[in-house]
């Protein structure tokens, strides 16, 4: 049996949330994962005692796949699925070690389709790349959020990059920042400021723990 899992951290601890709806394949899974990737992490196997024994990931970079390239390691704190590119100067991790960390077998399902470089696989990575890593540092100055903004209108998958800074923040620093952050919530892009609103009702979610630490609600 397989269902879909949601992952997320309490006090340093990652802890598996797990969907009520099962799948006689991991290939039915996935595609069902692929329609909503912002609300889920990966795949589960289960065995007949309902245990979870293996995690399934999608092979694709990226929670909305917008890059294309293969994943090759995980986001040290939001894990998220990254390639070697998105990847350059983040905190991250091997399957191996995820595994390691999960305590579960952990793989990534094999490839759905041929890598193909694609226009916005060229603007996401280090539109992306460049928004996580400056985020915990810059979010205080207006200056810089507002160049945040510009970049989620010109280019979407820039959200990625916000998910991903946004979530590898500490509870320490989500206090500290919380009025930038706000501030931040309040000067999104209408469409993407409604989009992280909605996901607020899904608080595990990398979309919902953005929204939230936001101080986005509905």
């Amino acid at each position: 049996m397989f269902r879909l899992i949601q992952l997320h951290t309490e006090a340093g601890v990652p802890r598996i949330g797990v969907d009520p709806d099962g799948y006689a394949s991991a290939r039915a899974a996935l595609a069902h994962y692929r329609t909503a990737p912002a609300t889920y992490f990966a795949v589960g196997r289960f065995d007949h005692e309902g245990t979870l024994t293996e995690v399934i990931l999608d092979p694709i970079c990226g929670l909305d796949g917008a890059c294309q390239r293969p994943a090759s390691v995980i986001h040290a704190k939001t894990y998220e699925r990254l390639c070697e590119r998105c990847a350059s100067g983040l905190d991250v991790l091997t399957v191996p070690q995820l595994a390691r960390r999960l305590g579960i077998a952990c793989r990534l399902a094999p490839s759905v389709a041929r890598f193909r470089q694609t226009a916005l696989g060229g603007l996401r990575a280090p539109s992306g790349n460049r928004i996580a890593r400056e985020f915990p540092d810059h979010v205080h100055d207006p200056a810089w959020r507002q160049e945040l903004c510009m970049s989620l209108t010109q280019s979407p998958t820039a959200l990625n990059g916000l998910l991903i800074g946004t979530g590898a923040l500490s509870h320490r620093q989500v206090l500290d920042l919380f009025p930038a952050l706000c501030a931040l919530g309040d000067e999104l892009p209408d469409a993407i400021r409604s989009d992280l609103t909605r996901a607020t009702a899904r608080p595990l979610s990398p979309a919902g723990v953005a929204g939230l630490r936001l101080g986005l609600h509905p």
